[in-house]
């Protein structure tokens, strides 16, 4: 009898921990964020996140992906000019995405935490900051 109720203890956690998982906010940003990006990025920064060297550059563990702000500015406001990632040239004009603030959020913590890059969630609370952070 012990025996069945331990059983039925352990399916108990164990279904608990994967509802937790399922609605964990977290979670859930990062996976609309994937869709997001399948989107509107993955075209030129392709599905790993790799894009096409001297034509779209690399999201992967390029260090340029710290700053919340610039990329909320780069994804709503785009991007021209010339830059260096992992120490290729680009130069290649990024269009803006008009997307919702909330789908900004997300797609940025799935680049974010994507391909091996690991960084803090944005916080949907933050996007207000990083707008008024555009302005300048």
């Amino acid at each position: 009898m012990k025996k069945i109720f331990f059983l039925l203890a352990i399916i108990i956690v164990a279904i608990t921990a994967q509802s937790f998982y399922q609605t964990n906010p977290q979670n859930e940003s990062i996976k609309n964020g994937k869709s997001i990006y399948a989107t509107y990025c993955i075209t030129c920064h392709m599905e790993n996140g790799m894009g096409l060297e001297s034509a779209f550059p690399p999201l992967v563990k390029t260090g340029n992906l710290n700053d919340k702000n610039k990329l909320v500015k780069i994804i709503l406001q785009g991007m021209k000019g010339p830059i260096t990632v992992k120490g290729v040239p680009y130069n290649v004009e990024m269009a803006a995405i008009n997307i919702s603030d909330k789908e900004t959020v997300d797609v940025i913590n799935y680049i974010r935490n994507s391909w091996g890059n690991k960084a803090p969630l944005m916080k949907y609370s933050e996007m207000a900051l990083a707008k008024k952070d555009m302005v300048k």
